[in-house]
């Protein structure tokens, strides 16, 4: 894994890979989504020994729907992906990404993460820990199954 590095990205540069994998084949080409420009919502990356961005993510800080306890802070993980083209699904990015994320999550005083995720990857989720917390549900801006998931505490 050492060619390839966590960075901090803006809002823009979720775009390319948010339409070519998280909007491919939905009915929205809706790339900006509400919390994008916020000061306290978190862009990650992961680029190659060029530099290229090869997976994305997005982290809100939102607690999440299903923790009730008074002062909890959460942290919603959006638009994850990794780049189809690059052959980086499998090579371990995804997971490189999630994790650095986690550890951002929790060094911002977050406690727990939450995500609404794509049934078909699911299975990814799970084995890093996180639970599922809703029954499955059909997102609007993809027409596609989801499942709400949970890590807590961190």
């Amino acid at each position: 894994m050492a060619e390839y590095r966590v960075v901090p990205i803006g809002a823009a540069d979720t775009h390319d890979l948010r339409l070519r994998v998280l909007r491919a084949g939905t009915p929205s080409s809706d790339v900006e989504w509400p919390g994008d420009g916020l000061d306290t919502t978190m862009h990650l990356g992961v680029v190659d020994h060029t530099n290229t961005i090869v997976a994305i993510s997005t982290w809100l800080a939102m607690p999440s729907p299903d923790i009730a306890e008074a002062g909890a802070t959460g942290m919603q993980l959006r638009g994850m992906a990794t780049d189809p083209s690059r052959a980086t699904r499998g090579a371990g990015v995804g997971a490189l990404l999630l994790r650095a994320g986690i550890d951002s999550a929790r060094e911002l005083g977050a406690n727990h993460v939450w995500a609404n995720a794509r049934t078909a990857v699911l299975g990814f989720y799970t084995r890093a820990g996180f639970e599922i917390v809703s029954d499955e549900f059909i997102s609007e801006a993809t027409d596609l199954p989801h499942y709400r998931i949970l890590l807590h505490p961190l």
